[in-house]
């Protein structure tokens, strides 16, 4: 045998004592009550007062019951049981955008690397989930499918990069389309959702066909909007380029913006949510995935310790209800 809570055992140690003190002391005191009332050999016979032996044993009778009880709140444990353990989630694909763009700096970090930080820590608080990525800037492509597999997705993401397409530009056309071919392959209806993070800047392709494929297999979109509406310099492709900023056709240096059009509508028309990018993203990420459905992922049984605190704390009902009739029977008997 075994207890789940052995510390409630502890407890006996200084509860018994305290309550044996807290009997005697109420004993002592009713006993003087009587003396002072008058002779206790007369009162005891002309009374309906319990004997000296009965006192003790409704007094034994209380004790033994709080040492049940105690014995009870530790869970006493014997022998084994089937028990189902059920595991359940969601299917969450993450579109992350990997444009040139996406290297800006809006004051601190990068896109890319906030786009990370947010899904780390929104993975993180939703364990259960399958997550896939899908990986996007003027093309996109599914990286890695739908998996329970949260270390390998972990990985996946941080070596994302925007070295990764061969078209720097950004087309979220092209995303959510891939979304939606992923989903009518894999996955439950009902219990799929998307994750959207890019800076908007899409110049390519209309984002209208993906968008009503997401709505008519229920599908939400979240999107997170990451940059600023001031914009930042875009950096050079490569750190061995002799400028430090990307620069166009003429010669001016490239500012990327926050364009939250696109955004905006994709969590509109699909019943989504739209965030814009701040330290706190995380969480509320984590909050928005919170509102969506769960279905089981997979079951299995295993066998675990019975529970047997019903016994000690049965035996210890039946004998705190016992002691009250004591005196009732002794009082009926005199009658």
């Amino acid at each position: 045998m075994t207890f789940a809570y052995p510390v409630a055992l502890v407890l006996l140690l200084p509860v018994l004592p305290l309550a044996l003190w807290a009997l005697r002391r109420h004993d002592r005191a009713r006993s003087l009550r009587l003396h002072n009332f008058g002779e206790p050999g007369l009162l005891a016979r002309a009374s309906t007062l319990p004997s000296r032996r009965l006192t003790l044993s409704r007094q034994a009778l209380t004790l033994t019951g709080l040492s049940l009880v105690l014995v009870a709140a530790a869970r006493p444990q014997f022998g084994k049981r089937p028990a189902s353990l059920v595991n359940s989630g969601r299917d969450l694909l993450v579109l992350l955008d990997l444009s040139r763009s996406m290297n800006a700096a809006d004051g601190g970090l990068s896109r890319l690397a906030r786009a990370k930080s947010a899904v780390l820590e929104a993975g993180a608080r939703s364990q259960g989930d399958r997550l896939g990525l899908v990986v996007f800037g003027g093309s996109a492509f599914l990286q890695l499918p739908l998996t329970a597999n949260q270390a390998a997705f972990r990985r996946f993401l941080e070596a994302a990069s925007t070295d990764d397409l061969a078209n720097p530009a950004t087309d979220l056309s092209r995303a959510l389309t891939a979304a939606a071919t992923a989903f009518e392959h894999e996955g439950e209806r009902g219990f799929q959702s998307v994750l959207l993070l890019s800076d908007g800047e899409s110049v390519e392709g209309d984002v209208g066909p993906a968008l009503r494929r997401l709505r008519l297999a229920g599908v939400p979109v979240i999107a997170v909007g990451i940059g600023s509406s001031e914009g930042a310099p875009v950096p050079a492709d490569s750190s061995e380029a002799p400028e430090k900023w990307h620069r166009d056709h003429i010669g001016r240096i490239v500012q990327s913006r926050l364009e939250e059009g696109d955004l905006r509508r994709a969590a509109n028309e699909t019943n989504g949510a739209y965030l814009h990018w701040t330290p706190a993203t995380g969480a509320a990420l984590s909050a928005e995935l919170e509102k969506l459905e769960r279905r089981t992922m997979s079951s299995r049984t295993s066998p675990e310790r019975a529970d047997r605190f019903q016994w000690p704390l049965a035996l210890a009902v039946a004998i705190l209800a016992i002691e009250p009739l004591l005196g009732a029977l002794r009082h009926r008997r005199r009658t």
